[in-house]
């Protein structure tokens, strides 16, 4: 079992992927309808390649809660209030949205989650002292089966927003799901950038965010085959407000 792991702080990213970041501009501009995208060079860190839940099934359904005690090796210090986690679900269900043969289902932590989410402490890490996110997943015969996403308690300027609240646990969730971290461009919105980049808190995901995603997950990234409508009806009407990065 080997656990992986991924730290975020609002910090000054290398561009040493320059070259590969205008590769994949180019590509956008040339309008492809279905995008082929090459994971290696584009992402700059937290990507394993071909690590990803196995959804060989064609219906994989992955368990969460946000009401576990303790979140790997922290213990949470404070609940998620209700109106968190209709943020949570709205982040979890921007994923499930985005995948016909991956969804998620909201359970107790006693029923053995797969994902678990909660506000820690957040012990500094050598390499990001600043993180506000971090996550672990544990795999098996390269494939992950469970995931942990720790939230700063602290950050409570950042998080008390609805949208980046929602923005930054879809950014977790996505680097859970196998996705990695992306050199903010205009050339795409994505909620993989890193740092964190406007617009927040789209309950929908990109057209390159959904791409991405489905190309990880053996499906079509043809725009024409994206559900337009969303599987499951939105709960809350999401307030939006304009930042431009994280609180560290």
């Amino acid at each position: 079992m080997i656990v992986k792991f991924k730290v975020f702080a609002a910090a000054a990213v290398l561009t040493t992927i320059f070259t590969s970041l205008l590769t994949f501009t180019s590509a956008l501009a040339s309008e492809q309808n279905c995008p082929i995208f090459n994971f290696t060079h584009l992402f700059i860190a937290d990507y394993a390649t071909g690590t990803h839940w196995d959804n060989s099934s064609g219906n994989l359904q992955i368990t969460w809660s946000a009401s576990a005690h303790t979140i790997y090796d922290e213990t949470v210090v404070q609940p998620f209030t209700e109106k968190e986690i209709g943020w949570l679900r709205a982040a979890f269900r921007s994923w499930d949205d985005a995948l016909d043969t991956v969804s998620f289902m909201e359970v107790a932590p006693t029923a053995s989650p797969q994902i678990v989410i909660g506000f820690v402490k957040l012990n500094p890490s050598p390499v990001q002292p600043n993180a506000m996110g971090f996550w672990n997943t544990w795999t098996e015969n390269g494939m992950r089966n469970r995931a942990t996403i720790k939230l700063k308690a602290s950050s409570t300027k950042w998080f008390g927003k609805s949208d980046q609240f929602i923005h930054s646990v879809q950014h977790e969730l996505g680097n859970v799901l196998g996705l990695g971290d992306l050199t903010p461009t205009t050339a795409f919105v994505s909620v993989l950038e890193d740092p964190w980049q406007p617009p927040f808190g789209k309950v929908r995901l990109s057209n390159t965010d959904t791409a991405m995603v489905r190309q990880l997950y053996g499906e079509s990234t043809c725009t024409s085959t994206f559900t337009s409508v969303l599987k499951t009806a939105k709960t809350n009407v999401l307030s939006h407000s304009t930042a431009t990065s994280p609180e560290v």
